[in-house]
């Protein structure tokens, strides 16, 4: 499991159904635990973006 004390915190895991899975730990005030859940495809799908979507990520914040 990954796990990374950012904003909200995030933990990263698989499910028992082999679904990875996003939960944020609701770290902040007024926040809620939330789950998103990715299937194996759609993760890969990010990875194979990751490049691109972290260069327009820092495109993004370059401009505000």
């Amino acid at each position: 499991m990954l796990q990374f004390e950012a904003n909200d915190g995030l933990e990263i895991y698989v499910s028992q159904t082999g679904r990875i899975c996003f939960k944020s730990c609701g770290d902040l005030l007024h926040s809620e635990e939330q789950i998103v859940t990715l299937t194996i495809g759609q993760f890969r799908s990010v990875v194979k973006a990751a490049d691109s979507l972290i260069e327009q990520a820092n495109d993004a914040r370059g401009k505000s």
